[in-house]
């Protein structure tokens, strides 16, 4: 009998050390993730809408392993998602724009499976508003690009090339920035004075502007 209790001892002790063993390693995997590069908090460069490609949710395993959301972003280290308000967010956003997270002055709305941040404040009615204008925007460039196409082909002329030389002039001499805004993504070489226009492709006809930038000066001309 007494070697049986002390087998029942001994098995209630190994049973707490494993218990106590798994509970040990689970905390300590409750530790916060790595922030990626990207993530890292940065200044606010602008008040305008933008896409973040960078931005997603992802899990670890936490307390006795149980699952963890975060939501990560371009300027946004991790922040922890309730899950089920995660789940909620997913229905709402399919619909309108839903307020992710914010730090170091950015805010992240999820809309229409796309994420965007912004600085300026906005309400989900002006983040409604900013992506329809972007849309119609696109859907404006693409109609010109597809007209533009249409003339390429039926004319043997055709747009002038830039060389190499003179590109890494013109990105030397403007910081590798839109001249505009000051920002480093999407950078692309714009003539000053359109080629449709008469203008050349030389150093002193062309300038960096970033993708935006660039869109809207078509859309004055």
């Amino acid at each position: 009998m007494a070697g049986f209790v002390n087998s029942v001892l001994n098995l209630l002790q190994f049973a707490i050390l494993v218990l106590i063993a798994v509970a040990g390693i689970s905390v300590w995997q409750r530790r916060w993730p790595p922030t990626p590069p990207f993530a890292r908090p940065r200044g606010t460069s602008s008040a305008q809408l933008r896409s973040d490609q960078n931005a997603k949710f992802f899990y670890d395993r936490g307390f006795l392993f149980l699952r963890r959301w975060f939501f990560v972003g371009t300027g946004c280290p991790p922040a922890r998602i309730n899950r089920q308000r995660l789940g909620e967010m997913r229905t709402e956003q399919a619909d309108q724009p839903v307020r992710v997270a914010s730090t170091a002055g950015r805010t992240w709305w999820w809309f229409e499976n796309n994420f965007y941040w912004e600085s300026g404040g906005y309400s989900a009615s002006d983040v409604i508003a900013l992506v329809r204008d972007r849309q119609r925007k696109d859907k404006a460039k693409l109609d010109r690009a597809h007209a533009q196409l249409d003339g390429d082909r039926r004319s043997p002329a055709r747009r002038p090339t830039i060389s190499r030389e003179v590109k890494m002039r013109v990105f030397q001499r403007d910081g590798g920035r839109c001249v505009q805004c000051g920002t480093d993504f999407e950078i692309q070489y714009d003539h000053v004075i359109p080629v449709a226009l008469g203008g050349s492709s030389t150093e002193q006809n062309l300038q960096l502007l970033c993708a935006r930038c660039n869109q809207s000066k078509g859309a004055n001309l």
